[in-house]
């Protein structure tokens, strides 16, 4: 998608007010508690700083993660991730060593799991950047760091790279002990530098207590992450990857009311979600979500089963005796229908997203063609094609081309074209210009080409001819 027409797509006026509600929240909950002490100057750096780094965070997102902007539901998980990250922080006067025991990295690994690796990290770092200028002394008109606010700002940064770059986004659960361990360890390097910095003389005890309480916050990081991520998740109607896990599994009950239903939508439903995961694996996106997104995306087919194929056991299809008209409403429906069924178990909108795109606004070429044979000179696509929308993601784009391939590929049965079947799927979504609205690649779609060809090859891999010899036992 180009940059006119994401920047076409964002509500203004939505986005301007949630910042400045945010901005405003968060500037009451930093300053009320050093009401106390308070000083306009000190106000007026507080306020001015904060205002330039989350326009400086609204920059950032905009020109790299610009999705985050377009929805407020991620926007308002992303402030409340950095809300808490804050108000642990700002623990710090509780105990000598508090500061210590605060999981910096938690809004890092919070967002890497809801929104995105790279917006997770510039959020974190906008918040501990933030609080290490509420934490410089001034004296003698100098700057003065203590070591704990040093580490604060040494170890946090390091820590948010760690987990939006290289730790973060396992969709098992059991990965995140390694995890917290691995923080934990970080953070304990972190600590072991800035002592060394800022002290002369070692004192054992202290430094043991420093090292101890920067292990425990890796530990303590994930477990607060496992508490949360369900809440923010609930509250924004978000999802992680644990998310599309939990639903990407053929034993969940809507898959169970697919087998029962539509046993052929099932078997078809299983075997595209190979293709999608495979695909997206191959360019980058994510493969859990990829697969959910295929296992769910012809539920709508259970209203009517019978009117597919893949559902026809008996030898009787009811289009047989139907205008191309009526099966082209009767056929189109099932993504309308999926979609109510999606809102109905809660599905995630990203899920819901793909059932409603995956078709695009492509013609349902079958009846377009029956129609044709009735039609004297050329007929119009119109009132043949699908509804839309078209493909607004990489991973919608991706469920187009593995739903058609695989049903081609299944009919064909033959490796050999195996390559020109896909190519020439593909070439006619872009002929029709179905990928306009996302931002996939040339390049990533001639992976995926060659992803699918691959997978099929897998699938339909050889077998030696068992004799048709039976075996005595117990010789």
């Amino acid at each position: 998608m180009n940059k006119t027409k994401k920047i076409t797509n964002i509500k203004w006026k939505q986005v301007v007010i949630n910042y400045i509600a945010f901005y405003v929240l968060f500037a009451l909950i930093s300053i009320l508690p050093n009401l106390k002490n308070f000083r306009w100057a000190d106000f007026a750096v507080q306020i001015a700083s904060l205002a330039i780094l989350l326009f400086t965070l609204a920059l950032y997102i905009f020109f790299s993660e610009v999705t985050v902007i377009e929805s407020a539901r991620k926007t308002w998980a992303m402030f409340t991730a950095m809300i808490i990250v804050y108000a642990l922080i700002q623990l710090q006067p509780l105990w000598t060593y508090v500061i210590y025991l605060v999981p910096f990295a938690l809004c890092s690994l919070i967002l890497s799991l809801i929104v995105s690796s790279r917006c997770a990290f510039f959020a974190n770092f906008i918040v501990i950047l933030y609080c290490f200028t509420q934490h410089v002394n001034w004296q003698a008109g100098s700057p003065v760091i203590s070591e704990s606010f040093f580490y604060l700002l040494f170890s946090g940064v390091i820590e948010a790279v760690f987990v939006a770059f290289v730790l973060g986004k396992h969709y098992r659960r059991a990965r995140y002990l390694a995890v917290g361990v691995a923080l934990g360890a970080i953070s304990t390097a972190c600590a072991t530098i800035s002592y060394a910095m800022f002290q002369d003389a070692w004192a054992w005890d202290v430094y043991g207590i420093k090292v101890g309480c920067s292990f425990s916050s890796g530990i303590i990081c994930v477990m607060f992450m496992f508490v949360l991520v369900p809440l923010i998740e609930r509250i924004f109607n978000v999802s992680s990857v644990f998310r599309y896990s939990e639903i990407a599994t053929s034993d969940s009950n809507l898959m169970r009311k697919l087998f029962e239903k539509a046993p052929g939508t099932y078997n078809h439903c299983l075997t595209v979600a190979t293709y999608v995961e495979a695909c997206a694996s191959a360019i980058g996106q994510s493969a859990v979500l990829a697969r959910a997104a295929a296992y769910y995306h012809d539920i709508g087919k259970m209203k009517n089963p019978s009117y597919f194929v893949e559902n026809q056991f008996d030898g009787v299809n009811p289009h047989d005796s139907m205008t191309p008209e009526a099966s082209v409403n009767m056929i189109k429906y099932h993504t309308l229908n999926g979609l109510a069924i999606a809102k109905e178990y809660g599905l995630p909108k990203e899920v819901q997203a793909a059932i409603m795109e995956h078709h695009g606004t492509m013609p349902i070429k079958y009846f377009y063609l029956k129609a044709q044979k009735y039609t004297d000179g050329e007929l119009p696509y119109d009132g043949y094609c699908y509804d839309g929308p078209k493909p607004s993601n990489k991973i919608s784009a991706i469920l187009m081309i593995c739903d058609a391939a695989e049903a081609a590929l299944r009919a064909s049965g033959n490796r050999s074209n195996a390559e020109k079947i896909v190519g020439d799927i593909i070439s006619e979504r872009l002929a029709f210009e179905q990928f306009s609205e996302c931002d996939i690649s040339m390049k990533e779609l001639d992976i995926i080409k060659g992803t699918i060809v691959t997978t099929f090859a897998g699938i339909r891999h050889n077998r030696i001819s068992y004799p048709d010899v039976r075996l005595q036992g117990n010789k």
